[in-house]
């Protein structure tokens, strides 16, 4: 029988994979092992398949099984940047290896892997060599495959990592059902990234969203992640650490600056959700081959982690269930969810920007291995001399809004189909009911632009705009400035009661408040039931006469 390799590997290297390529060997993996299956999750936005391939012995290939037999469930998701492809080659290869050969024995009796090896088929199929070519001066783009890469963006225009909370692209859409119907206990997103000049071979990350908040679980994934980190470099040799750039760019002693804590950001999302999340950011100036080794390894280790650990894993995944439960069932004005972590300012033309700033607890030190100053100046890769640079980790998140959890939210019926892609449950009003509410009078509108959020997307064949020539905006936001008042009113029928006791119940929040830096009212969906000097359509629940029991 012959060799089954990937189109990276078939070529030296040389080429990545399109979505045929995937398809055939995802398909040819399932027959040649009763341990994968494929699982079609829908379409893209230009129509092509979505597809998992589910890993795991004892025939747990749905989420019914994986529950049933107790197995902890890991996602992986790779490729939703196109031009990020080490991913998608190490995702097969390492799911060839975990069923063809001795690999996968003692891992598959514990977990059960959904892996999503191209997550954005279109733009991956968009493929030039001149897509995220390398720009040093620019600190920008990649050493690519000879054959050239996808683009950033889905063919529709979609930043599918700036997605997660307003659900525009039908990739989006898809992923979220895909993953209500398996919660899994933990997330993996492979990325690669450019900006600042250091000296590792990949960043990681996790959710830095309402730390306080979620602080047993925050505190479980970063020791996890040191420990994973500390496995790939004994087993591997890599190089590995904390995802950032430098707080002043040149200046390796400014700061190590994360990204921000917008939910937007998948891992954020997730964080909201209470589940276990991690980020991996092989590093662009390193060669292809190298990327895909490194991202190989860690997603190797991780999965040794969750099986090694599947009791902890468990554990700390159920205890923050209960806690955003027990915030519905019981809210506590005590207890804030940080809802705006944007700093609003005016630029030149006195249009509203804002910023995302990370903190730098006391004490909270990055080691930056890098190299000379000189290097990182005249952003030369690799440097003339290594050194390691102590500096302030800039990764705590102060948020500027932050708000109580109530009972339940009222919400008009125009945004059933959005909760519902969430979802979240909620009940219809059959009759007109009074409520005690917490309101929002708006008292200001304003538009904001959205950056590397959408895109005007060209041609196949043709090279995608880079971040650094600012591309023409596309999406823009909705800013509200509101006042709080509290009122006993009547709501009609077909109002809908969206109880907060739910698994989603802090992701809620997050969107239904007016003055969240990532919800429904930010990405505009509201506009048309805004007026200023009237209440905000979406209303805080304080009591009700007979409130709605059950929620469907």
């Amino acid at each position: 029988m012959t060799e089954l390799l990937t189109r990276a590997e078939a070529s030296k290297y040389k080429e990545t994979s399109r979505h045929s390529d995937v398809l055939a060997f995802v398909d040819e993996l399932c027959r040649r092992t009763k341990l994968a299956r494929r699982v079609d999750f829908g379409k893209s936005g230009e129509g092509q398949p979505l597809v998992a391939l589910i890993v795991s012995d004892r025939g747990c290939f749905t989420p019914e099984l994986a529950r049933k037999q107790k197995k902890i469930v890991v996602m992986v998701e790779a490729n939703i940047h196109a031009g990020e492809v080490e991913g998608k080659e190490s995702v097969l290869a390492l799911a060839r290896d975990l069923t063809l050969t001795k690999l996968g024995q003692k891992l598959l009796d514990k977990l059960c892997l959904v892996l999503i090896p191209n997550f954005n088929p279109d733009g991956n199929d968009r493929i030039s060599p001149n897509n995220r070519k390398l720009d040093l001066a620019n600190l920008e783009g990649q050493v690519n495959p000879e054959g050239g890469v996808g683009t950033r963006y889905t063919g529709e225009g979609w930043n599918l990592n700036r997605d997660s909370m307003k659900q525009e692209a039908p990739e989006t859409r898809c992923l979220a059902k895909l993953y209500q119907e398996w919660w899994p206990h933990l997330f993996i997103d492979c990325h690669t990234t450019d900006g600042s000049i250091h000296a590792f071979d990949l960043t990681f990350d996790t959710s830095h969203s309402n730390e306080p908040l979620f602080a047993e679980m925050r505190a479980f994934n970063r020791v996890m992640l040191e420990r994973v980190a500390k496995a790939v470099k004994t087993r591997h040799g890599f190089d590995s650490f904390w995802y950032g750039n430098y707080k002043e760019e040149g200046n390796p002693r400014s700061g190590w600056h994360t990204y921000p804590a917008l939910p937007r950001f998948g891992s954020h999302y997730r964080g909201l959700l209470g589940r276990l999340d991690v980020l991996l950011e092989t590093y662009s100036y390193i060669d292809f081959p190298r990327r895909c080794a490194v991202m190989r390894a860690w997603l190797l280790e991780l999965f040794r982690d969750a099986a090694k650990n599947a009791t902890a894993y468990r554990a700390i995944t159920d205890i923050e269930a209960e806690h955003i439960l027990a915030r519905g069932e019981s809210p506590d004005i005590q207890a804030l969810v940080g809802i705006n972590y944007g700093v609003a300012t005016r630029d030149d033309k006195g249009a509203l920007v804002f910023e995302y700033p990370a903190h730098a607890k006391p004490g909270d030190v990055a080691h930056i291995q890098a190299f000379d100053e000189a290097s990182i100046t005249a952003r030369r890769y690799p440097g003339k001399r290594r050194r390691t640079y102590q500096t302030p980790h800039h990764r705590t998140f102060v948020p500027t809004h932050a708000v109580s959890t109530p009972e339940a939210y009222l919400v008009p019926a125009e945004l059933a189909s959005r909760l519902e892609g969430h979802g979240i449950r909620f009940e219809r009003l059959d009759a007109p009911r009074r409520f005690t509410v917490d309101s929002y009078r708006v008292a200001r509108r304003e538009e904001t632009f959205s950056p590397d959020v959408a895109a005007n997307v060209p041609p196949p064949g043709q090279a995608e705009v880079p971040l650094s020539q600012k591309p023409k905006p596309v999406r823009f936001e909705t800013v509200l400035t509101v006042a709080p008042e509290r009122s006993t009113r009547e709501f009609p029928a077909g109002t809908l009661y969206v109880p907060t006791a739910q698994r989603t119940g802090t992701l809620i929040v997050y969107l239904l408040e007016p003055h969240s830096d990532d919800g429904f009212c930010r990405w505009q969906f509201l506009d048309g039931l805004i007026t200023v000097g009237e209440l905000y359509p979406v209303h805080r629940v304080v009591g009700a006469v007979s409130a709605p029991k059950k929620a469907e």
